[in-house]
């Protein structure tokens, strides 16, 4: 696989987990609701109440959407930043994944949380992928 699929296939996935956090804002916005997906915070419902609670999750997916896609523009566009961008859609993910626990469905929550520390073990530890590799 040449290095110009390989970005493709890392800018696609990286795209497809950040779009995919649709799944937690659409209930969060109260624009639908599924299975597994009450909107409540083990940490921010008893505290702020549920619209509150419903608001901040809200602001929290929605920043974790736009930093991943924000990223992947600037991955394929050769922006320095997008290493950058992409980690903090990770971290914004992971910490609305760990206050929305319980209130979101657990097979997307783990997912999603398993794909945000490949994220951070890819970028922070591993240094990948290489500049050699993608550009930037």
């Amino acid at each position: 696989m040449g290095n110009d699929a390989i970005k493709i296939l890392i800018a696609l996935t990286v795209f497809a987990h950040g779009v995919g956090h649709v799944l937690f804002l659409v209930p969060a916005l109260g624009i639908a609701t599924w299975a597994g997906q009450t909107g409540d915070s083990w940490l921010l419902t008893g505290t702020f109440g549920p619209t509150m609670t419903r608001a901040i999750a809200a602001i929290v997916w929605a920043a974790a959407i736009v930093l991943f896609v924000g990223g992947v523009a600037g991955f394929l566009t050769g922006a320095e930043w997008w290493r950058a961008v992409t980690l903090a859609g990770a971290v914004a993910s992971a910490v609305g994944i760990a206050a929305m626990w319980g209130g979101i469905a657990m097979s997307s929550a783990l997912f999603a949380l398993g794909f945000d520390a490949v994220i951070v073990v890819a970028l922070v530890w591993a240094h990948w992928p290489a500049v050699d590799l993608v550009g930037t």
